[in-house]
Formats: C-alpha cells, sequence, structure tokens
C-alpha cells in the first residue's frame, strides 16, 4: 500500500518537472521571437565597437525619374530636329536616336533643355532620353518617340480634266481625279479633295466662264509638295 501512494507521488513530480520544462520552452521561444534579431544585432555592434571598427553604413539609393521629353512631328522633311524638354537640375541628359546615344548635354537651371541639329536618319525613326546624376545613378528610359523623316515629295497623278480642255454647258463645273500615295492631302485651288486609302481622289470643281487654272496640289506628312496644273476653258 505504501509503495503504491510512493509511486503515485514520484509519477506526479515527473509529470510536474515535465509541465515546468515545456513552459519554460515555450517562454524562451516567445522571448527569442520577440527580441532575439534585437539581441543579435547589438551583440554584432558591441562585438564591432571591441575590434575598434565603426558600423557601416548602407547605402542610400537614389531614384531618379526619367526625363521628360515634348512631343515631335509625326513626319518631317528636315534631316536635323531640335528635341527639348525638362529633366532634373544639374543633371546629365543622354539622348538617345534609334536606340544608339546621340548627345549628351546639361539640364539647365530651370529644369529645361533643348538639343538643336539631332540627325536623323532618312525614314522611320526613335528619340529617347535618360538622366543621370553626379554619382552615377541614371534614370530608366524615357517615352520613345516615333518619328519619319521623308525628303522626296509624293506622288502625284491628275486622269482628268486634261490640260488646255475645253467644258461647256450648264453645269459650270469638271471632275478632278488622279491618285496619289497613302496620307497625302489633296487641295485644288485650296480647295480640299477627299482622299480614298488607296491614294485616289476626285472632286467637282466649279468653272468660270473663260479661262481657268486649276493648280492640283499634294502635300504628304512630312510637308513635302508636288503640284500639277491644269488649263481649263469654260463655255455656256
Amino acid at each position: 500500500m505504501a509503495r503504491s501512494h510512493l509511486r503515485r507521488y514520484q509519477e506526479r513530480q515527473q509529470e510536474r518537472r515535465i509541465f515546468l520544462s515545456l513552459a519554460g520552452i515555450v517562454v524562451v521561444l516567445i522571448f527569442l521571437a520577440f527580441f532575439g534579431l534585437k539581441i543579435l544585432v547589438g551583440f554584432s555592434l558591441l562585438v564591432e565597437r571591441l575590434r575598434g571598427g565603426t558600423p557601416s553604413a548602407q547605402p542610400v539609393q537614389n531614384i531618379i525619374l526619367p526625363p521628360t521629353l515634348d512631343p515631335l512631328p509625326v513626319a518631317t522633311n528636315s534631316a536635323t530636329i531640335t528635341i527639348s524638354g525638362r529633366g532634373q537640375t544639374g543633371y546629365m541628359l543622354i539622348l538617345y536616336v534609334n536606340d544608339g546615344e546621340a548627345k549628351k548635354v546639361s539640364i539647365a537651371k530651370d529644369g529645361s533643355f533643348s538639343i538643336s541639329s539631332v540627325k536623323m536618319d532618312e525614314g522611320a525613326n526613335t528619340v529617347s532620353a535618360k538622366q543621370i546624376d553626379a554619382n552615377g545613378n541614371i534614370s530608366d528610359l524615357s517615352d520613345v518617340l516615333p518619328i519619319r523623316i521623308k525628303r522626296t515629295p509624293p506622288s502625284l497623278e491628275v486622269s482628268s480634266p486634261s490640260d488646255n480642255s475645253t467644258v461647256e454647258g450648264d453645269t459650270g463645273r469638271v471632275t478632278v481625279s488622279g491618285k496619289t500615295e497613302e496620307d497625302v492631302a489633296v487641295t485644288i485651288n485650296g480647295r480640299l479633295a477627299v482622299v480614298a486609302i488607296d491614294g485616289s481622289f476626285h472632286y467637282d470643281f466649279p468653272l468660270a466662264e473663260g479661262d481657268n487654272t486649276l493648280t492640283i496640289k499634294a502635300t504628304d506628312p512630312a510637308s513635302n509638295q508636288t503640284t500639277i496644273e491644269r488649263h481649263v476653258t469654260y463655255k455656256k
């Protein structure tokens, strides 16, 4: 009987020790979760000081926004253009033409920049830029602007009327028709004709009695022009 009581007492004591051990482990884990990192950092700083060193400062990265380019014309007949925009005062601007570095300029005190006589290739081109600070930190690429260089005048054919022709009757009109290139504007004595997708056009032009000179002009987006004249005599 006495042995049975003693055994139960020993079992309760052992259970108590196990419970206290588990509780202690839980407390230690909670303590490390909240304060372990701070203790490690503090200990490393202490070791660094004891070794005679100073904690190294982490470099601060300077985030630079890309510059802003002013809009460019869709097309031009000039071999060089002027590119302007805005950036960060005191920074250096790097200009790219067709993905290649073209020029470097300093951005003015008011944040503006203007680069003249920038050479372009015949045909399609792209213009973009970055800016860089004194420490060599560089921005992302700006918006990429397209521009087309075209120095050849547009084609123009006038099928009607024929030159030095005569119109008779009460209508007092002549149909001007022909063909040009896509995206070309056609005018007859300053009046705009409708140009179809395939480049064909027509316009019923009113005539004055007697001799009339019709100036048919084709103008492309780069401002190149081709002009044809037709002389028409109107008799009622």
